[in-house]
């Protein structure tokens, strides 16, 4: 790992993905989040301030940068959470299949249909004040095909 990775890459990520428009879109979905959770892309923990913790049993962040999840660490601390983090990617996740009841993806993958889950709720929209190549937003609701 580069030095721009580990040291400049990290604190870029979490300034571009915390502006307010996108500090809105979070608390629109964050706190739909309930039962054992995980976070796919937990990033520098950006989403912790919004889940609304009574409806929380467990909460896994998982996210390959090992520097982000120190942020995310600290951010959790702050907010008074308990998280496993994982460090991994998310092509293969180390948990049991059936193990959690919420994922939580924001700013990550387009591959929710394509891995067997089907959209049953989604809005889109340009946020204000973003650049149009990054400013573009999708949310919504996705279950898994039965």
């Amino acid at each position: 790992m580069g030095l721009y990775d580990k040291y400049i890459l990290p604190k870029l990520l979490n300034r571009c993905c915390s502006n307010p428009p996108m500090e809105y879109q979070r608390k629109k979905v964050v706190p739909l989040a309930e039962g054992d959770v995980l976070e796919v892309g937990i990033g520098s923990g950006l989403n912790l301030p919004f889940y609304e913790k009574s409806k929380i049993n467990k909460l896994w962040g998982l996210d390959p940068s090992e520097e982000l999840n120190k942020m995310a660490a600290e951010v959790a601390k702050q907010e008074k959470m308990e998280v496993d983090f994982i460090i991994s990617g998310a092509e293969e996740i180390p948990l049991p299949d059936n193990k959690v009841d919420t994922v939580v993806l924001t700013y990550t993958p387009e591959i929710i249909e394509s891995s067997g889950f089907n959209i049953e709720e989604i809005d889109t929209m340009y946020l204000p004040s973003t650049p149009k190549f990054a400013g573009y937003n999708y949310w919504g609701l996705a279950r898994p095909n039965s």
